[in-house]
């Protein structure tokens, strides 16, 4: 993970500002240095992705997304991201963030190819280090 060229750029949508900087700040007490851009608009963050990442030369990105948000749920964004070009789709590993314990939202991002995983919030250290095999250390 030191080395900048394989560590992956990270993305926050969630409507909730707080929980934004909440993530922000566990990634990067996880992986110093890390490129994490939040947004609170998911129009903002998917027009973000769009243009960011359709070089060559651009890095993988990590994208934690929020379910319930008004106007685009995470799986409205979801679908918008089916119609980027595929290399921009196979650059990015998308993990749900979601306050909600439903048992259908965790299912339907477990049968979902497109998603990497499902996250109760917050985001922690723990679930952090689970994701990326980083041992923790006593902080």
């Amino acid at each position: 993970m030191n080395n900048d060229q394989t560590m992956p750029d990270f993305i926050v949508i969630d409507d909730d500002p707080l929980n934004n900087m909440i993530c922000q700040n566990i990634i990067n007490i996880t992986i110093p240095h890390a490129d994490v851009k939040t947004f609170t608009l998911p129009e903002k963050g998917l027009e973000h992705i769009l243009h960011t990442y359709t070089g060559v030369e651009t890095k993988d990105l990590v994208l934690f997304l929020d379910i319930n948000m008004p106007v685009l749920t995470g799986w409205d964004v979801l679908d918008q991201i089916n119609d980027f070009p595929a290399a921009v789709r196979d650059r990015l590993r998308i993990f749900m963030l979601s306050s909600s314990i439903s048992s259908s939202d965790k299912e339907r991002a477990e049968n979902d190819p497109r998603v990497s995983g499902y996250i109760i919030k917050a985001l922690s250290l723990a679930k952090m280090r689970a994701i990326f095999n980083i041992e923790g250390k006593h902080t």
